[in-house]
């Protein structure tokens, strides 16, 4: 403060900004008495009376610093209501605010995935949630600009659900918007979770609560992989799966971990504005996440380069098939003879093209494969006769129970049918119904795809390789792929029919999450899909070649077998346990502190 102007501070109607040193509010505002400024003088030489202070450039520059600060400091008052620059009438314009954060945030968070797919968004996805949360005065209030941040993210993400109840379940068009908009609700409680822990977090402690944050939507995404029987779809590491060295990290502890280095740069920034440290305090922090992120991105384009390097060992050829075959199609019994006729064609095509292995798509012959004589025997009298492995998905029955069936994926080798692995994760009513008697209104949905049991193996499958096979949907837990690289896999093989999601993004984030599984286990991953998008991709995650959709052909993947393991696939989902048991430990120690 500078002298001759402390008496200022005395006066009831100026308020000072203790770190400017300067009024928050001119009097003149409201209609008050302005005083002058303060004058400093200096006596004058010879005894001749006061004389005003020279300026000189370092005033000036002083001047000018303080008045960039005062325009800094306005705008940050205007755009994020910093609590050290409240004003009367605040708590009016608090609230919508508050709200309007928290959907910027789900908006920010839906467009780093397909269809916009700017996945460098997802980095400061969660600035303005947490700034929002940081004014949040009371848990329930947290719940609420959590559960709408990410209700929005829902439902900009995956509206194609409402397209395939009712195009394809024959559920009403109306029937079809309400069910979509119920699943986002419930969707939307995990975020709703992740603000109350956030709120709970080292309350009063700004430094520590946006240290953890991260730590806390880890430990949400992992409890989304697993409750209500799990939907794992877009784990926030897979929107940066086009950033392959940013990628890689995640075959050291899984997406769990990758989340919270990428949260990491929204809670510094969060921090940094409101916290607004200085000097040291700020290097301190800035300093460390800067260099964090340096490693990151510098390990993962070594380990991006190094990966993929040819091993001794041979070369196998796979081929992909892909027969755009839509849904209509594989409904109309007329055109089954024409499916047949065009799969064993493409067959006969990879065979005199050299591949080794042939991996038909999802169900693409509306047969049961285990109970379809001709069926079967056509399909191992090709693999007797050209010694390849054939890989296709078929419904499996048990002739001691025909009621039951099971989406399968079964392997052929050496003319023989060696085994088939039943699809151990269903989708909640698309191929069966939780909690029958409740919602027996989507019987007629899942009545329209098929109504599975669940399996109960994951070990892969014996041929020429070891296949870790994932039918569909179940590619995007990252579990199922691991344990079938404990159990020995040497490659992953995964088959789906996404012909229900045509002209919409879910194909596109179908497939970025079945590479992120390529990276975790250090495995080259075949997909085949019936309408696409078929591809192969390598151990980085990169996608080597691929099949757009709707398009017919035949993808031709040279690789060799894979035996390392990654710490990943050796630990498993160790990171999520720790992040979950620092989140609890401290949330449980401010609940104790207010007890007390």
């Amino acid at each position: 403060m500078r002298r001759g102007s402390s008496h200022l501070r005395q006066l009831p109607f100026l308020r000072y900004d203790d770190d400017l040193g300067m009024p928050r509010e001119h009097p003149r505002a409201r209609g008050q008495q302005t005083c002058a400024q303060p004058v400093h003088v200096l006596p004058a030489e010879g005894g001749q009376g006061p004389r005003r202070r020279q300026r000189t450039p370092a005033a000036d520059a002083r001047r000018r610093t303080k008045s960039v600060r005062r325009v800094v400091q306005e705008v940050g008052c205007q755009v994020f209501r910093l609590p050290s620059c409240r004003q009367p009438g605040d708590r009016a314009t608090r609230q919508p605010m508050k709200v309007v954060f928290a959907i910027l945030s789900g908006l920010l968070f839906a467009f780093a995935f397909p269809n916009v797919a700017i996945g460098w968004l997802i980095f400061i996805a969660f600035v303005p949630l947490f700034i929002a949360l940081a004014r949040a005065k009371s848990w329930r209030e947290a719940f609420a600009l959590g559960w709408i941040s990410q209700t929005i993210a829902w439902l900009l993400m995956v509206p194609w659900v409402v397209r395939v109840m009712s195009h394809y379940g024959g559920l009403p068009y109306i029937t079809g918007v309400l069910i979509f908009v119920g699943m986002c609700i419930i969707l939307g409680f995990y975020g709703g979770a992740f603000g109350v822990l956030v709120f709970r977090i080292a309350p009063g402690d700004e430094f520590h609560r946006w240290l953890l944050a991260p730590l806390a939507w880890a430990a949400i995404e992992y409890a989304r992989t697993y409750l209500l029987t799990g939907f794992p779809w877009n784990l926030i590491a897979a929107a940066i799966v086009d950033y392959t060295p940013l990628a890689q990290f995640d075959r050291v502890a899984g997406p769990y971990a990758l989340a919270v280095l990428m949260l990491l740069p929204s809670a510094t920034i969060c921090w940094i504005i409101m916290a607004r440290p200085r000097g040291m305090r700020l290097v301190a922090v800035v300093a460390p996440v800067t260099i964090l992120c340096f490693v990151w991105w510098s390990t993962g384009i070594v380990a991006s380069k190094l990966i993929p390097r040819p091993r001794v060992g041979p070369t196998y050829t796979a081929a992909l098939l892909q027969p755009n075959i839509s849904q209509e199609m594989r409904w109309d019994s007329a055109s089954l003879s024409a499916i047949f006729q065009r799969m064993m064609d493409m067959t006969d095509t990879a065979i005199r093209s050299g591949a080794s292995v042939i991996i038909w798509p999802e169900s693409t012959v509306p047969l049961s494969y285990s109970s379809t004589d001709f069926f079967r025997h056509a399909i191992e009298s090709v693999s007797r006769q050209a010694a390849v492995d054939i890989i296709l998905g078929s419904v499996a029955e048990d002739a001691a129970a025909p009621n039951r069936m099971w989406n399968a994926a079964f392997l052929v080798s050496a003319g023989t049918t060696v085994g088939h692995y039943d699809k151990i994760r269903l989708v909640p009513f698309g191929e069966y119904v939780p909690l029958r008697r409740m919602l027996f209104f989507a019987r007629k949905l899942v009545r329209a795809v098929g109504d599975f049991e669940f399996g109960k193996k994951d070990t892969p499958l014996i041929g020429l390789l070891r296949y870790g096979p994932a039918i569909c949907y179940e590619i995007v837990f990252p579990q199922i792929p691991r344990t079938q690289v404990v159990h020995g896999a040497d490659v992953l093989v995964t088959i789906t029919n996404d012909a229900w999601y045509d002209g919409t993004s879910a194909p596109r984030q179908h497939l970025n999450q079945a590479r992120l599984r390529a990276i975790e286990t250090d495995r080259y991953l075949l997909r085949a899909a019936t309408t696409g998008i078929s591809a192969f991709v390598d151990p980085t995650g990169r996608v080597i070649e691929e099949l757009p959709m709707n398009r017919q052909g035949l993808i031709y993947a040279h690789f060799q077998p894979r035996h390392s393991t990654t710490l990943y696939v050796r630990f498993g989902d160790w990171f999520a346990w720790i992040a979950c048991a620092i989140v609890a430990v401290s949330v449980l120690r401010h609940e104790r502190r207010d007890t007390h």
